[in-house]
């Protein structure tokens, strides 16, 4: 070899490993930096002419495992949708409180009970009636401050959503210009590592919104997809798209849109990508928004439908004394014109301040009588508003029937009061309420909708309902993922029945609404959709004159069920007048004569009978994640916090079995692409005595061009 041979095998052995020494030090000065993967040098020979004439570095590589980064990958997904829902959890425990707390569920219901055990020995004491009438109000004001809580934490959540999707389209974007970067750099020669680390943070993070996994590609650039094949980044970019807030208490889908970044506009159609996020943080929120808290939702609106159902049966077949001189309905969403359909018995009384019998009116819906004071059976007329008439005409100067809006009223003349009592053997019903109870006449507890969904309508009643008006629903997945939208569009002239079947041929065999022989109108999803719920997203129809849409009046749609509790109030007149609450019982049979007393003062008959609404089973339907089910009122709202507590603990298991795994896979990586300070130091000792053997190469050559010259 010649002397300029071996000088260009010191010179390269300098600089070679000058350079592998930076390599060396950056990593460790990178010790602790999230994302970096060490760096280690690929050295090789340099030949002229076939002839060694030195040391170069072949490249400098980024250190990494495919397999345990696709393995991070997946975990930090996992691990977030669950640390998601355990932050959301975390609050909602925090304003729900514990069974046992004064202000749960639970404990108002005994307090109910037990303000009506202390007022039993003096019911007309008018301390003993306002504690009764306060306790009612702290169960409802709980169940409606609970069910607005967790209204509130949903659009909470909701906006966590939509701050979550413009971070992952910032990221998706991040990676798609790095791509770009690293690609022009590998063609000119250059490692593009800072780059790389960059794409490998930028990467991570999207992980953490979506669950993603990602392919190498031989230019450098990096395609990503989500993990059933959706593509993020490649030759374009995708860009989601979510507007938050609710519509009628839902939630729109999150979209997707390729973008062709040569001209930034769409490239071909948008999809709905929430059935694609496959983990990660913003599944997590949908899941609780359109999961599990919109099923506590429903079970606190199936709570107080029931709640008010059962105490307002009990309160309408009571009275007070003296009796109310008016009574006041509900708005039942019923027509004037609308079929009585009602069956059995019931007596309309007047009675004088003191509880006597002033003038009764008896009244047969099944043979579609009444009679005044035991005189001649007339006829009622077969709609509700020709026995509206009726009602007024036998009542004549003692009191009066009116029918409007919806809403029964009945009232009597002067100080006189108003008794309803159905008959012992055979009482009235209507969709399996009776007639009081159907009308709300003595109701104690209100709601904002219809609490009695079994309406006595059937398919020949006109639907009331005028031309233009729409009904928009939509079947909704356990983890709020749509599987059908339609639409309907009334015309005139529609029966309820045309409405049921408009909806049956827009559902398309995904579901199916039936209408029963009680009035009350389901709807079954298909075995395709098993699990999935009705949703109304709109519904701009009117029943009459009403104000109750068509969807209000059947209670369709989960949103019907929210409104129960949201509204769920003590009914305004009783909590001005404490002394109106029901807690007698009227004593007409059937002999019972003008002038006979049969409200007394001091009777507490009522108020046990509403006692014993808190032992009574109640039928409960399905609703959110307690099936359907028999049981008392306390049974129910502590299956509610149990479905509270276990998917609580259910996601504080699986968020910390999710961050062991991501721990032991970020362990197992950092074992691999980690900087070992041992290593380098070792790696750092070979290349500083390369070093130096290519300058003791350079003195050696020194020495013999100094004896060189010497010679000449």
């Amino acid at each position: 070899m010649s002397m300029d041979g071996i000088l260009s095998s010191a010179l390269s052995a300098l600089q070679t490993n000058s350079a592998a020494l930076r390599v060396v030090s950056n990593n460790v000065a990178n010790l602790n930096t999230q994302g970096y993967a060490r760096r280690v040098v690929d050295l090789q020979t340099q030949n002229t002419g076939g002839q060694i004439t030195g040391v170069d570095i072949a490249d400098i590589q980024r250190v990494a495992d495919q397999f345990l980064d696709a393995e991070a990958l997946s975990a930090n997904s996992a691990s977030s949708q669950y640390s998601a829902q355990t932050g959301v959890y975390s609050q909602l425990n925090s304003l729900l409180g514990q069974p046992g707390d004064n202000s749960s569920l639970t404990s108002q219901l005994s307090n109910v009970f037990s303000a009506l055990g202390s007022a039993s020995l003096d019911p007309g004491n008018s301390t003993n009636q306002q504690s009764i009438v306060t306790s009612f109000q702290n169960l409802t004001n709980t169940v409606s401050n609970l069910s607005t809580t967790v209204s509130n934490l949903r659009n909470q959540v909701d906006q966590q959503v939509s701050t979550s999707v413009g971070t992952a389209n910032s990221l998706i974007q991040q990676i798609y210009t790095l791509n770009g970067q690293i690609a022009t750099a590998t063609v000119s020669g250059d490692d593009a590592s800072s780059m790389l680390d960059a794409r490998a943070t930028a990467l991570n993070s999207l992980s953490q919104m979506v669950g993603v996994r990602m392919q190498q590609n031989s230019d450098g650039t990096m395609t990503v997809m989500t993990n059933d094949g959706v593509n993020l980044v490649g030759a374009t970019y995708a860009q989601l798209s979510y507007t938050p807030g609710a519509q009628n208490g839902n939630y729109g889908p999150i979209t997707l849109q390729n973008i062709n970044p040569a001209t930034g506009n769409p490239s071909g159609p948008a999809q709905a990508f929430d059935s694609h996020l496959g983990s990660g943080q913003i599944l997590g929120l949908i899941q609780m928004r359109d999961g599990s808290l919109a099923d506590f939702q429903a079970e606190l609106g199936n709570f107080a439908q029931q709640t008010a159902n059962a105490f307002n049966a009990q309160h309408n077949a009571n009275t007070a004394f003296p009796p109310p001189t008016t009574l006041n309905g509900s708005n039942t969403g019923l027509l004037a014109t609308d079929a009585l359909n009602f069956t059995g018995k019931t007596t309309v009384a007047v009675t004088d301040s003191s509880g006597n019998l002033v003038s009764r009116v008896d009244i047969d819906f099944s043979a579609g009588t009444l009679s005044v004071d035991g005189g001649t059976a007339q006829s009622l007329g077969t709609t509700v508003g020709s026995f509206t008439t009726a009602l007024n005409a036998a009542l004549g100067s003692n009191g009066t029937a009116s029918f409007s809006n919806g809403e029964l009223t009945v009232g009597a003349s002067g100080s006189n009061g108003i008794v309803v009592q159905d008959d012992a053997t055979t009482p009235s019903s209507r969709g399996g309420a009776g007639f009081s109870q159907f009308f709300g006449l003595n109701n104690l507890i209100q709601t904002s909708a219809p609490s009695i969904s079994a309406t006595g309508l059937s398919a020949s009643d006109a639907s009331g309902l005028a031309a233009g008006g729409t009904i928009s629903f939509s079947l909704r997945g356990p983890n709020g993922e749509v599987g059908k939208t339609a639409s309907i569009t009334t015309t005139a002239g529609m029966s309820i029945g045309d409405v049921v079947t408009a909806l049956n041929n827009a559902m398309g065999g995904e579901g199916t609404f039936s209408l029963s022989s009680n009035g009350a109108l389901t709807m079954k999803p298909a075995a395709s959709a098993a699990g999935y719920h009705l949703d109304v997203t709109q519904d701009t129809t009117q029943r009459g004159t009403t104000g109750l849409s068509f969807s209000q009046v059947f209670g369709l749609g989960t949103q019907s069920l929210y409104a129960q509790a949201q509204g769920l109030s003590v009914k305004p007149s009783i909590v001005s007048n404490p002394s109106t609450v029901a807690l007698a019982q009227s004593s007409l049979t059937a002999t019972t004569a003008a002038g006979t007393q049969i409200v007394a003062s001091g009777d507490a008959r009522g108020l046990l009978a509403l006692q014993n609404v808190g032992v009574a089973n109640q039928t409960f339907q399905k609703a959110g994640g307690l099936a359907a089910q028999t049981g008392s009122l306390s049974d129910y709202a502590g299956a509610f916090y149990q479905d509270v507590a276990t998917r609580s603990a259910t996601a504080t298991t699986n968020q910390t079995t999710q961050s062991d795994r991501l721990t032991e896979a970020q362990s197992r990586q950092s074992s691999v692409s980690g900087v070992n300070l041992d290593e380098e130091l070792s790696n750092m000792m070979t290349y500083q005595q390369a070093y130096s053997a290519g300058a003791r190469m350079l003195q050696t050559v020194q020495s013999l061009y100094d004896s060189l010259f010497q010679v000449q």
